[in-house]
């Protein structure tokens, strides 16, 4: 067992700093870090309408990001950094477990788990299995993986316990896990997953009651009326089943058929448990897009966009790794191998399928796992898969740290020429000052409707439409107290009171 630590050790880092990655501050951590910042300080951020309208009332996220703030005087960025490398490792574990429940040798298990840490992108819904921001989703569905290798090993309460933890973590990514699991359960009358089930409802619920700070009123028995579906159409169309391109439906359909024949081919090697839920996740996860059409696009119930069931869709893909690297396993001929792994190669990154040549070549050997870094290496460097860009600069740090030592905690700062950039998101994180408007808090819109009432009133003012010089007066009518510009709009008609080579502030009296 200390092998498959340090493999899954090795491959743990090797997934975090080289690939997929990491990343902080670029996509969904700039909307929970405003919220997490006035959650452990209600004096930040009292002006800005991201961090006044958090999302975090059915989620312990929060709780444990401040308690560890408050117990260690660390940043957020360190602690969120040591969780997601936490669940990373809770996920590779979950998948060996699987594997070695599936009758695979530790190396071959190895395999099994450094593949599905390869990551893959389901488009349509827009979700990561490995997310590189960490978020509550992305620190959720490493436990439902737990989950599953436990199932599969029959360690009934060890799974209930991990599907309760990714209850707290963020319930919307649990039900497809929890639906499969605990109906296998009951038909087979073991009870025990059942202790960690309640467990986490019971904790959520007091969680829930228990939440101090700003919430907006949610609507449950209720339609999306038409001004929020037209915004949320605008800005957050994934959750539309119905506005996907017409292109990213047959790949899921060869995902699915690749999951189910996988399955067909295996399923006489493995466990009574494992044989059940290996083929039921991906065809919830299939039917799971249907049922998100007929309920949001059809009858426009408006729990829907904050459930967003269609993201169940992610065990279609999952399964097609999973499925297809133990298919390969049992396959006795090379190529009957290399095209089961073909899928989980190319998903990572479309270039590199070949890998799944070697691949298919270690598989059944006991070098199985070799295979995995040189993989992790190879898509950054050889392939050229860039997973995200990097949007941290050192003249938005500068302009940053100026802010956040410089102006008065509730100050109001404005990106008039922003347009689709995410910079204005990374300035209010560092900064903690209040940002009147950006294109990244538009992506909440399927949450509040106040909130996106606001923000689109805003927005449509100013930084959706393309940038033209106004009088500073304009600005500070709309309750900004500075304008941000890059240093190419630069005002000769004022003086800015901070300026370095990308960003000029400019003060409104």
């Amino acid at each position: 067992m200390r092998f498959a630590w340090a493999g899954l050790a090795v491959f743990a880092l090797l997934g975090f700093f080289v690939f997929p990655g990491h990343t902080y501050l670029q996509s969904d951590t700039q909307i929970y870090l405003p919220m997490l910042e006035r959650a452990a300080d209600p004096t930040v951020l009292s002006k800005d309408i991201i961090a006044t309208h958090p999302h975090l009332r059915y989620t312990i996220f929060d709780e444990l990001a401040v308690a560890l703030r408050r117990v260690s005087g660390a940043d957020f960025e360190p602690i969120l950094g040591l969780l997601q490398f936490a669940a990373r490792v809770v996920a590779l574990y979950g998948v060996f477990l699987l594997g070695t429940a599936a009758g695979l040798p530790a190396s071959g298990a190895l395999f099994l788990a450094g593949l599905f840490g390869l990551g893959a992108l389901i488009a349509g819904p827009e979700v990561l299995t490995v997310e590189y921001e960490p978020i509550p989703r992305g620190m959720a569905l490493p436990f439902l993986l737990l989950a599953l290798g436990w199932c599969g090993h029959e360690r009934w309460r060890a799974a209930g316990m991990a599907l309760g933890v990714a209850l707290l973590l963020h319930p919307p990514t649990v039900w497809p896990v929890w639906l499969v699991v605990g109906g296998y359960a009951l038909w087979r009358r073991h009870y025990a997953v059942g202790w960690g089930l309640a467990g986490g409802v019971a904790l959520l619920v007091l969680a829930a009651k228990g939440q101090v700070g700003e919430s907006e009123a949610q609507a449950f028995w209720a339609t999306v009326p038409p001004d929020l579906e037209a915004l949320q159409r605008l800005r957050a169309a994934y959750v539309w089943v119905g506005m996907w391109k017409a292109d990213r439906w047959l790949p899921h359909g060869v995902l699915l058929g690749i999951a189910v024949g996988a399955w067909w081919r295996m399923r006489a090697t493995l466990p009574a448990p494992l044989r059940a839920i290996l083929l039921a996740l991906p065809l919830v996860g299939a039917a799971s897009v249907g049922l998100s059409y007929l309920l949001l696009d059809g009858a426009k119930w408006i729990v829907i966009p904050q459930v967003q069931p269609a993201r169940a869709l992610l065990w279609v893909t999952a399964a097609a790794i999973l499925n297809g690297a133990l298919a390969a396993a049992r396959a006795d001929r090379w190529a009957e191998r290399f095209a089961w792994l073909a899928a989980p190669f190319w998903l990572p990154g479309h270039g590199l399928w070949w890998l799944a040549a070697p691949a298919a070549a270690f598989v059944r050997t006991r070098w199985a796992w070799t295979i995995i870094p040189a993989a992790l290496l190879a898509y950054p460097t050889v392939g050229g898969v860039r997973n995200y860009p990097d949007l941290h600069t050192a003249e938005l740090t500068g302009l940053s740290t100026w802010a956040r030592a410089q102006t008065p905690s509730d100050a109001v700062f404005h990106f008039p020429d922003s347009g689709l950039a995410l910079y204005p998101g990374i300035f209010r994180a560092r900064a903690l000052r209040n940002v009147w408007v950006d294109r990244k808090g538009g992506g909440q819109v399927n949450f509040a409707y106040g909130l996106a009432t606001q923000w689109w009133r805003r927005y449509n003012a100013t930084i959706g439409r393309p940038y033209e010089p106004r009088p500073l007066a304009e600005y500070r009518a709309l309750g900004a107290d500075y304008v941000v510009l890059q240093r190419a709009h630069s005002r000769p008609d004022a003086r800015p009171v901070f300026v370095n080579d990308g960003y000029a502030v400019y003060a409104l009296p």
